[in-house]
C-alpha cells in the first residue's frame, strides 16, 4: 500500500486528484503531514493543504 510504504519509509508521500477531497480525507492528510494536490485545467498540479504549500515554498 503507498500510503503506508510513505509513512513507513524515508521518503515523503504525496497526494493528487482531479476532483477534490472530501474533508475528512483532508483533515486526516493535515493531521499526519501528508501533501495534497488537486489537478487544475491546464495539469498543473495545485496545492489544497498547508503540507503542500510548505512542500511548494521549501522544495522538500
Amino acid at each position: 500500500c503507498l500510503w503506508l510504504n510513505a509513512l513507513g519509509a524515508s521518503a515523503a508521500g504525496v497526494f493528487f486528484s482531479l476532483a477534490g477531497y472530501e474533508a475528512g480525507a483532508r483533515a486526516r492528510a493535515d493531521g499526519v503531514g501528508l501533501p495534497l494536490f488537486v489537478m487544475d485545467l491546464t495539469g498543473a498540479p495545485q496545492p489544497v493543504n498547508s503540507p503542500a504549500d510548505e512542500l511548494v515554498s521549501t522544495g522538500a
